[in-house]
């Protein structure tokens, strides 16, 4: 066998090389830097304290992205950091009873945002089960929360799959305006702690290529939403333990494996998440999923000639073809 037809195994023999250097360089400036992190928990902390003027808040915390180091930056306004406010049940009963219960509670978060004069030039704005709140550099979305068991007939989403159940009841239950109102079960916490013990298993690279395809997508106008190739990602590395097969040790071959796998992924969609198997695709249509399936095809036949130039001695070519997959940032 041709020594250099298993880059894998060559990396790992002749230590760090450049193109190796130049990934690992991409992963770390694709995180959010410590002062954007602090400005994002302070902005939590004034919204939070906003609403405690006229609602009655058990628990406020940070969830998404911003919580398993997925979050991408820099950051822009459509950068977004998901918070969820626990409501006290008793003193908000109106909003799990009413009709318009879940609309009701979203709009009386956007109302007291809007109505305090420090965001008074400010876009507050609900959008499906949140309340958006956009900074010139970021996006708040707060979800209004109660814990599941609180909450009667709230939507459990694994309900009607058979043979498959998850107790809803450690999580909560989050506002849904699309088409008919309704409070749905939600587990950040559970999914959380799965993406993290999946990430540590593999020194982080679960995150790390997680921002690197985020970027991918952001860059090249996919129309793939954050949460969807996070998903996908996490999916690639489930899918590689159920069969026991290996995950490649470098980001190179890594991001290769992966990228060969995503034009199935995005063209098949169904992409599931992992706590309780909802569909988190369903809102691209059929030609956006060819478009984008189309861009990792073509992300995919350029890393395979990246590869190819490596293998020729041709690295800083390889760097180049590289760089026009993952962006101008890719050095």
């Amino acid at each position: 066998m041709d020594a250099l037809s298993d880059d894998d195994n060559q990396e790992h023999q002749t230590g760090a090389d450049e193109v190796e250097e130049s990934y690992e360089e991409h992963v770390e400036e694709s995180e959010i830097t410590d002062n954007q992190a602090k400005t994002i928990s302070d902005r939590r902390d004034v919204l939070v304290e906003i609403l405690e003027e006229d609602m009655e808040i058990e628990d406020s915390q940070l969830i998404g992205s911003y919580t398993r180091g997925t979050m991408t930056g820099p950051l822009k306004q459509d950068s977004d950091a998901d918070v969820m406010i626990v409501l006290d049940a008793d003193k908000h009963r109106q909003w799990t009873q009413q009709e318009n219960g879940p609309r009701n509670a979203l709009n009386a978060i956007k109302r007291r945002i809007q109505n305090d004069p420090r965001f008074s030039d400010t876009e507050v704005k609900v959008d499906r089960n949140v309340v958006q709140v956009k900074y010139h550099d970021s996006t708040i979305e707060i979800a209004p929360a109660f814990r599941y068991n609180e909450v009667p007939h709230a939507d459990n989403p694994r309900d009607g799959i058979s043979g498959i159940f998850t107790d809803a009841s450690d999580g909560y239950a989050i506002p849904d305006t699309h088409g008919r109102q309704s409070w749905q079960g939600t587990n950040p916490r559970k999914y959380k702690q799965m993406f993290e013990a999946r990430d540590e298993a593999h020194n982080g690279k679960v995150s790390g290529l997680t921002r690197t395809m985020k970027k991918w997508a952001e860059n090249n106008d996919t129309g793939v939403r954050s949460y969807h190739m996070e998903t996908m990602v996490y999916n690639y590395f489930e899918e590689k333990a159920r069969r026991g097969e290996p995950v490649p040790d470098s980001y190179e071959s890594l991001t290769r494996d992966f990228v060969q796998t995503l034009p199935r992924r995005i063209d098949n969609g169904g992409s599931k998440e992992p706590v309780y198997d909802e569909t988190v695709d369903s809102g691209m249509s059929r030609s956006e999923r060819r478009k984008a399936a189309e861009k990792a095809e073509k992300a995919n036949a350029k890393l395979e000639e990246a590869k190819r130039l490596k293998q020729q001695g041709r690295t800083e070519e390889a760097k180049e073809k590289l760089k026009e997959v993952h962006g101008e940032g890719f050095n």
